[in-house]
């Protein structure tokens, strides 16, 4: 069984939440927009995330996993593209720097992965 792009509804639902007192939560007007975002046609804002994990306790990344992924491998594909064009220079100290703080993300990155990999079923 595939992942689901994000597991709003199913946390929503365990602590017994309406979606009409989810959205009173969020400050939305109307459920509609708890709606969307649990069937993923609304994007994931900051406030949302940090709203989620504030009420369930809950990691935003573990919430709303396809966002959090997506986000990641793009940041992973811009920082090899950029280690690519810092490494066409001489290598001065601040380009040392810079290529350091690139390669800790990519670390970081890299364990996010692995505890992916390590929590799925």
């Amino acid at each position: 069984m595939g992942r689901l792009p994000n597991y709003l509804r199913t946390y929503r639902r365990q602590r017994r939440l309406t979606q009409e007192e989810l959205a009173f939560i969020f400050g939305y007007l109307d459920q509609s927009q708890i709606g969307r975002l649990e069937r993923d046609e609304r994007p994931i804002t900051l406030a949302v995330a940090h709203t989620c994990h504030l009420i369930f306790g809950i990691e935003p990344r573990e919430v709303f996993p396809a966002f959090f992924a997506g986000v990641e491998e793009n940041v992973y594909r811009r920082i090899h593209e950029l280690q690519e064009c810092l490494n066409e220079g001489a290598p001065t100290q601040p380009t040392l720097a810079k290529l350091e703080v690139l390669y800790e993300a990519i670390h970081r990155i890299g364990m996010l992965r692995d505890g992916d990999k390590h929590g799925e079923s």
